[in-house]
């Protein structure tokens, strides 16, 4: 049996969610076959899977770091046409392996082919509402977005409806992080969505004790985990924006800081930037950082503010004002009480706050008690059941 898993490249959490159900896919003896673009193509290859490299469709940051809308629209042409020549591609790659079952994540090219083909489809999605940014908000502005977004809503989810089964990587209500980007009264909810849960390439359980793992990374004082990803300009703003923020802070003398630009090579390059922050090209194996850590700082990424859940280690969420999706998923849980939000832009004092917060006992009871709450919610074994059930 051969599963076709087709990954979004915007970032790498889209990877990372098709990464954890390809595993579990792999223990039932399933042939795996991925197909993506951009860094997670990297991502994909360096655990060992045959990865079919697409075109690149994305949308446009400026030199900031910040979503920039008008570029975005300026380049739809071009992005409509690679979208095209996207869908070419998935065809001819189906067509000749001829895969049982088709996994799609956000790739509604990917989609379009498995039906086009015939074939079984499972699509992963955690956004049916893209929420447009807006820099400087005015009445004509806020319209002219509301009718956007409406339309974009509309005619995407006549795309998403053609899967046989919609899987939402994240906690039912009232525990969904992306509850913007699928609650919100412009979404209707076909009756073949499942809220699965978080898709991870490793959940607590499966990893030794963190007493053990700190002592396997040589770690003794309170370690702090942060990993910035998305688009290679954009991650690199927010990083820069952190370290910025970090060096006004005054953390405990027992502090490390290890730092992950998200950018897989082998070996990762590391550079020591100030008094115990190291910064990393990548982290190999993530989730024994995070297993070991006592606070994580991320970019907001879905995955990332699901698995800081999950793990259930408090965290903080640096964040660009025009990335909507990421700043509604580290609002939600921010209202959870396990996570504190940084606005880039905002006075560093915010974000010295919210890491004394999240070395706190107080945070860290808090963090705990939601995941053991949450602990059946596993999106990646549901994920992989509901493939090899649509499989033919």
């Amino acid at each position: 049996m051969l599963a076709y898993l087709a990954a979004c490249g915007m970032g790498l959490g889209h990877a990372a969610r098709m990464l954890a159900v390809a595993r579990r896919l792999r223990e039932s003896g399933v042939d795996i076959v991925f197909s993506a673009y951009g860094r997670a193509v990297e991502a994909v290859e360096g655990q060992g899977y045959r990865c079919l490299r697409g075109r690149e469709v994305s949308y446009e940051v400026d030199e900031y770091g910040d979503v920039d809308v008008r570029r975005t629209v300026a380049k739809g042409p071009a992005n409509l046409y690679r979208f095209a020549r996207q869908v070419g591609d998935e065809l001819y790659f189906m067509g000749v392996l001829k895969p049982n079952v088709v996994v799609s994540d956000s790739r509604l090219s990917s989609l379009l082919a498995a039906k086009a083909r015939g074939l079984p489809a499972l699509l992963v999605i955690n956004q049916l509402k893209v929420l447009i940014p807006v820099k400087r908000p005015s009445p004509r502005k806020l319209r002219a977005k509301s009718v956007a977004e409406k339309l974009a809503c509309k005619v995407l989810n006549k795309g998403w409806s053609l899967a046989d089964e919609i899987l939402i990587p994240d906690y039912p209500p009232p525990y969904t992080i992306s509850k913007a980007n699928v609650l919100d009264e412009d979404v209707e909810l076909p009756p073949n969505v499942t809220f699965a849960g978080p898709m991870l390439q490793a959940w607590p359980d499966e990893l030794p004790s963190k007493e053990e793992v700190r002592e396997e990374l040589g770690v003794k004082g309170r370690l702090i985990v942060a990993s910035f990803t998305g688009l290679i300009s954009e991650g690199k703003a927010v990083l820069e924006s952190f370290l910025d923020a970090l060096a006004a802070c005054e953390l405990p003398d027992d502090s490390l800081i290890l730092v992950s630009k998200g950018m897989p090579r082998v070996p990762p390059r590391v550079e020591n930037v100030g008094r115990r922050v190291l910064v990393y090209d990548w982290l190999p194996h993530k989730p024994l950082y995070v297993k070991a850590a006592d606070a994580l700082v991320t970019h907001g990424g879905h995955t990332s503010v699901l698995e800081a859940i999950a793990f259930g280690i408090p965290s903080i969420h640096v964040v660009k004002a025009t990335h909507t999706e990421r700043l509604g998923n580290s609002l939600s849980a921010q209202r959870l009480g396990v996570a504190r939000v940084y606005v880039v832009g905002d006075c560093t004092e915010e974000l010295c706050n919210a890491l004394k917060w999240a070395l706190s006992s107080e945070a860290w009871e808090s963090a705990q008690s939601l995941a053991e709450a949450l602990r059946w919610y596993r999106g990646d074994e549901l994920a992989a059941r509901r493939a090899l059930k649509l499989a033919r």
